[in-house]
Parts: C-alpha cells; structure tokens; sequence
C-alpha cells in the first residue's frame, strides 16, 4: 500500500450500534436508495430485510456492498458526495451503465473487479 493511498477499515455509520453488525437500512440511507434495492441487491425479500437490517443472515451479501462503497469513498479521498455520482453516472468500463444498476440487478461481481482494480490504478 502506497502512502498516498489509504483504505479505510471501517465506516461506523454503516453498522448498528448496538449490535455491531452491518445493517441493510443505513447502507440504504449512505448510497442514497430505498432499503428495497438492497434487499434486491443481496437476494433478500424487502420486507424482511426492513425488519432486521442488521440480520446475521445478511451479513456476508452486506460485506459485499459494504467493501464495494468504502473502496469507493476511500478512491475519492473520503468525498460521499463523489462516490454516490460515481455510483450513478454512465461507466466506460461497464458499458455505460451505471454501477448502481449492477446493484439494482444484485449483479455485484463486476463492481467488485472494477473498484479492486481503479484502487490498484489498473485498466479493467
């Protein structure tokens, strides 16, 4: 890891206090969507992931969504503001779409490769 890049062990604010999970309501609210697409996005039924947004059953899809947004708050040097227009704009290296499609879609592998490869710096 280079001095100039850092990552970020954690974001408190996506976890629940009291129960130190990750919790599907507050990734919600951090990437600016209804709980609903997460719930898609992870292959859970919304009304579910309502009741307990910070279920154990969740954690490992929400480790997912997790690692994909602070690599993507850490890549813009902690500016949400960036990472939410990067989630929404068209992306050459998906073609055009936006990477919160592939949320949408619960398609998470491509953003995956994508943010491990820009926080390398390499071409996708």
């Amino acid at each position: 890891m280079s001095a100039t890049h850092t990552v970020l062990a954690t974001d408190p604010a996506l976890f629940n206090p009291e129960s130190g999970r990750l919790d599907a309501a507050r990734i919600a609210h951090e990437l600016n969507v209804p709980v609903g697409m997460i719930a898609e996005a992870i292959g859970r039924k919304a009304p579910g992931v309502r009741k307990h947004p910070d279920a154990s059953s969740l954690q490992g899809e929400l480790r997912r969504l997790y690692r994909i947004w602070v690599a993507l708050v850490d890549l813009y040097a902690g500016d949400r503001v960036h990472a939410r227009i990067f989630l929404n704009a068209p992306n050459r290296q998906l073609e055009n779409q936006a990477p919160i499609e592939f949320i949408e879609k619960g398609n998470l592998g491509p953003l995956e490769m994508l943010v491990d490869a820009m926080g390398v710096r390499q071409p996708v």
